[in-house]
């Protein structure tokens, strides 16, 4: 034993994974959330059936449990052995999420405007953004953070710029593809396809702010207005709490994850 110094010296790196393993992990993980979408949600039909209770258990097991806290955990290894790094995944400072969140907001914002909503009712709005927003951080989590980042590290050796726009077009795809597993009309091929349009724009964000909070409400916004065209909206005209309970329970559990990464990493990369 070492009697000058009685500090814990950091643990041992993790061995260096294989880049196959990593996107493997990550494959694992969208199989297993569009899995439990399609049980939870699009088997169903849950959007034009709504009740209560289902929604909450494909929030919480679909979205926040598999798709939130699950993937991120399963870049533990990657994040252990220096595969992937934390701001490659956009875990971020709070000064960079805050200069970026604000551009999300503006750039969400304004793309809401340019759009020919059914309603600007500021109520509808704010429910909506709260019943998107668990499964906007999930699909943002899944298909950019976990895929994207796996597929960007595994296709590393061709150079920054090209492993980025491939694992930004992987994102895209898988992004588009997931929504078979939802109700109509978002598992219609057109929709499927179509979808991917605006996918572009979250990868765009994504990896060239490389922030995962920022990109996740940015996302929202474009998935809001799908949203508020397939619902009705009569039942959005007064708050609904519930809606703003799960958003905050999904929020926590992102924050939360986050937290545990970095002491996870801390560990074994103390200047991270």
């Amino acid at each position: 034993m070492n009697g000058l110094s009685t500090k814990e010296a950091p643990a041992e790196a993790q061995p260096p994974l294989p880049t196959t393993q990593i996107v493997g992990i990550a494959l694992g993980v969208y199989l297993a959330w569009v899995v439990a979408t399609y049980l939870l949600e699009g088997r169903i039909n849950l959007l034009h059936q709504p009740d209560s209770l289902s929604w909450v258990v494909y929030v919480v097991v679909a979205n926040i449990l598999i798709g939130t806290v699950i993937a991120l955990f399963a870049m533990q290894l990657a994040l252990k052995s220096r595969l992937v790094t934390l701001p490659q995944l956009g875990l971020r400072s709070p000064d960079h999420t805050l200069k970026f969140g604000a551009l999300a907001i503006v750039l969400g914002l304004g793309f809401l405007l340019f759009q020919r909503l059914p309603s600007l009712n500021p109520v509808m709005l704010l429910n909506g953004f709260a019943q998107v927003l668990p499964i906007s951080i999930a699909e943002v989590v899944v298909c950019w953070a976990v895929v994207g980042t796996s597929i960007e590290t595994f296709t590393s050796p061709w150079g920054r710029m090209r492993s980025a726009v491939v694992g930004a077009v992987v994102a895209i795809f898988l992004f588009g593809i997931y929504h078979f597993a939802h109700s109509a009309p978002f598992n219609e091929v057109w929709m499927v396809f179509f979808l991917m349009i605006p996918a572009i724009a979250t990868s765009l964000f994504y990896f060239f702010g490389r922030n995962l909070y920022a990109t996740a409400i940015f996302h929202n916004f474009l998935g809001l207005y799908g949203v508020l065209q397939s619902i009705d909206l009569a039942t959005f005209s007064r708050p609904m709490i519930p809606l703003f309970v799960m958003m905050l329970i999904s929020l926590a559990a992102l924050v939360g994850t986050d937290l545990f990464l970095r002491r996870q990493v801390k560990k074994v990369i103390p200047h991270a």
